[in-house]
């Protein structure tokens, strides 16, 4: 069974988690990615402070997916058919690019939304100026 990588620093990452824990019926494992070693599956820090992602237990045999993918994939995965009619649209163009830009907006924003605090805010790791 997959899992789910997440920011447990972030409240407002919980609160979603919780979400999707009590609405839908068939739910990834999770893990706070403060508790994982996320190079075990092929990801960096950066990456998993930045997105949720999903990955399979055995990394070799599942790319992970990170941001509204996984998301998408979670959904794809219910029984209800308007949950597994939203994953697909998250995933078919041009929709998948609107739900990409919406998800990093959120995730960027995370700290501003209702039980996020300064510890969900990302901060830039390039200020776009080479030095060196």
């Amino acid at each position: 069974k997959q899992i789910l990588i997440y920011d447990g620093d972030c409240q407002f990452c919980r609160l979603s988690l919780d979400f999707g824990i009590r609405t839908f019926s068939r739910f990834p494992r999770f893990a706070a990615y403060q508790r994982i070693d996320p190079s075990q599956y092929g990801l960096s820090l950066t990456d998993v402070s930045s997105q949720v992602w999903l990955v399979d237990p055995l990394p070799t045999l599942v790319k992970p997916l990170g941001g509204h993918l996984a998301v998408a994939h979670i959904l794809l995965d219910q029984p209800e058919f308007y949950w597994r009619w939203l994953g697909i649209v998250m995933k078919t163009p041009p929709f998948s690019f609107v739900a990409d830009l919406l998800y990093k907006w959120v995730a960027k924003n995370r700290h501003r939304l209702p039980g996020g605090t300064k510890a969900c805010k990302l901060e830039d790791t390039f200020d776009g100026v080479e030095k060196g």
